[in-house]
C-alpha cells in the first residue's frame, strides 16, 4: 500500500483534465441541440428568402403587364433616320406620315466688335447693359473693377433679373469679342443689347462701345416641317401634337436644295414587341417560382431526403392558389383572348407553364388590345395574382410573418446559447471545487494511511523484537 499514489497535494493526479472531461461531457449534448436547432432555422430562413425573392421577381413581371399603359404604348419608326425622332402616347393613332424638315429652329446670337487678344483682360470701365429678349428686358450694372470681357459675361449670366440671355467670350484669329445668345430658339426670342458707360476704363476704355458695330452671329429661326404636305412652324425643334399624341424632335434638314427631297416616313403603331417580350418574361418568372417551390418541397424516395419546405403548409397553400388562379376564367376578358391558353400558355405536369411562340405572335398581331383586357383589366390576371402574392410577401403576408417568427426563434436561441455559456462557467467552477475538495480529502487519507503504516512498522513481533 505504501507504493499507491492517491490524489492530493503532490499526488500528481491531473485534476484539470478531470474537470475538462466532465465539463465537455456536460457541454456536448446541449451544444449539439442548439446547433441543430439553429441550423434548422437558418435553412428555413434561407428557403423562405429564396421563395420570397422569386415571388418578388414574379410581381415585377406582373406589373409590366398589369398597367393599362403597357398595352397602350405606341412605337415609332422612320424610313430615313437622322432627320427627326418621335415619341407617341396612347392617344396617337396608328398610321404613317411623310415628313420634310425644311428649317431647324435656331437661337439668336449677337456679337460685339473684336478687340485685340492682348486687350482681352483690359478693364472696360463701369456702366450699364440693357438686354432684351422678345418683349422683356433687364439691366446689368457693371463695376469698374470687374469689367473685363469675361467679367461682363459673368455679370450677365449671374444676374437675378436675367430674362433668358447668356453671354460668353469667343476668341478667334481677329481677336476677342462678347457673344450674347438667347436661351430659347425661335423668332420670338430675338435679343437686343445696348450699353452706357462712364469712360473710366483702362486707357480711357468705355463700356458704351460694346453696342457699337454689333453683328448678327446667328439669326433667330423658327423650325419648319411639312407633314403630308401641310406646313407646321414652331419656335423650337420639339413639336408637340402636330400629329395627335406625337412629339417630334427635329434633328436635321432633309429638304435638298436640288429639289430631291429624301422624305422620311414616320410610322406609328402599337408597341407589340415590348408586350410580347413582357409576356415571355411572365412565363419565365412564373416558371422560376414553380421551379424554386418544386426544389424546396421535393422528396427523394431513393435517398429518403426531403427538401427544407417539404410538407410546409404555407408553400402548399401558395402553390394551390397560384394554380387555381391561372385556371380561373377572367372577368372582363373578351374572345378570342379569354384565358392564358388562348395565348399559347399551357400548364405542365410539374406545375410550370410553357409558351407556344407561334400562337403568341399571332394573337399579339391580331388581338393586341384584347390581350390587355386579359392581363390589365381590374380583375385581370396581373391584378389577381399580384393581390394573392401580396398576401404572402406583403408587410403582413404569410411568408413575411413566418420570417418574423423564425427570426424571433433565432433570437431566443441566441439568448439560450448565452445563458448556457453562463451556466457552463458556473458548472466548471463547481466541478473544479468538487475535485479540489476530493483532492484535499484524499491528501488527508494519505496522511492517515502513512501514520497507520508507520504504526504497524513499529509494532513488536511475537519474539519481542520489532517487525
Amino acid at each position: 500500500m505504501a507504493g499507491i499514489k492517491l490524489p492530493g497535494v503532490g499526488s500528481g493526479f491531473p485534476i484539470q483534465s478531470f474537470v475538462d472531461a466532465t465539463v465537455a461531457g456536460e457541454r456536448a449534448p446541449k451544444e449539439k441541440m442548439l446547433a441543430r436547432q439553429a441550423n434548422d432555422i437558418n435553412v428555413q430562413l434561407s428557403s423562405y428568402g429564396s421563395l420570397k425573392g422569386v415571388l418578388s421577381e414574379f410581381q415585377d413581371a406582373l406589373k409590366t403587364l398589369g398597367e393599362e399603359e403597357a398595352f397602350q404604348k405606341r412605337s415609332t419608326s422612320f424610313t430615313n433616320s437622322g432627320f427627326a425622332s418621335a415619341t407617341a402616347d396612347k392617344t396617337a393613332v396608328a398610321g404613317s406620315y411623310t415628313l420634310v424638315v425644311k428649317e431647324l429652329a435656331e437661337a439668336h446670337k449677337l456679337g460685339t466688335a473684336a478687340i485685340p487678344k492682348a486687350d482681352a483682360e483690359k478693364k472696360l470701365g463701369s456702366g450699364t447693359l440693357t438686354l432684351g429678349v422678345g418683349d422683356e428686358s433687364f439691366t446689368v450694372a457693371v463695376d469698374k473693377e470687374k469689367s473685363t470681357l469675361a467679367e461682363v459675361a459673368e455679370a450677365v449670366n449671374n444676374s437675378e433679373d436675367n430674362k433668358g440671355v447668356r453671354a460668353t467670350v469667343v476668341t478667334d484669329d481677329t481677336g476677342s469679342r462678347l457673344v450674347f445668345f438667347a436661351d430659347k430658339t425661335g423668332t420670338e426670342s430675338q435679343i437686343t443689347v445696348s450699353a452706357t458707360g462712364n469712360a473710366d476704363g483702362e486707357g480711357g476704355a468705355d463700356l458704351a462701345t460694346l453696342d457699337d458695330a454689333l453683328t448678327t452671329v446667328q439669326a433667330a429661326k423658327d423650325a419648319v416641317v411639312t407633314i403630308d404636305g401641310a406646313t407646321v412652324t414652331s419656335q423650337t425643334n420639339e413639336i408637340e401634337n402636330a400629329i395627335q399624341g406625337v412629339t417630334l424632335d427635329l434633328k436635321k434638314i432633309n429638304d435638298a436644295p436640288d429639289g430631291e427631297k429624301p422624305d422620311t416616313k414616320l410610322t406609328i403603331g402599337y408597341d407589340k414587341k415590348t408586350v410580347e417580350s413582357n409576356l415571355k418574361g411572365f412565363v419565365t418568372a412564373f416558371n422560376k417560382v414553380m421551379g424554386t417551390i418544386n426544389q424546396l418541397t421535393a422528396y427523394d424516395a431513393e435517398t429518403e431526403r426531403a427538401g427544407p419546405l417539404n410538407g410546409d403548409g404555407s408553400t402548399r397553400n401558395l402553390t394551390s392558389q397560384i394554380r387555381n388562379m391561372l385556371s380561373e376564367p377572367i372577368e372582363g376578358a373578351v374572345a378570342p383572348i379569354k384565358t392564358l391558353t388562348d395565348l399559347g400558355i399551357t400548364s405542365k405536369q410539374d406545375g410550370t407553364i410553357e409558351l407556344d411562340d407561334d400562337i403568341l405572335k399571332k394573337q399579339v398581331e391580331d388581338n393586341f388590345e384584347r390581350i390587355g383586357l386579359l392581363f390589365a383589366s381590374e380583375k385581370g390576371v396581373s391584378n389577381k395574382l399580384d393581390e394573392m402574392l401580396e398576401s404572402f410577401v406583403g408587410k403582413e403576408g404569410v411568408l413575411t410573418e413566418r420570417d418574423k417568427s423564425l427570426n424571433e426563434q433565432m433570437a431566443k436561441l441566441d439568448k439560450d446559447a448565452v445563458d448556457f455559456e453562463l451556466y457552463m462557467e458556473k458548472f466548471e467552477e463547481r466541478t473544479y471545487k468538487q475535485f479540489t475538495s476530493m483532492d484535499i480529502m484524499v491528501a488527508q487519507l494519505n496522511q492517515q494511511l502513512s501514520a497507520v503504516t508507520s504504526a504497524f512498522a513499529n509494532m513488536p513481533d511475537f519474539s519481542g523484537g520489532k517487525q
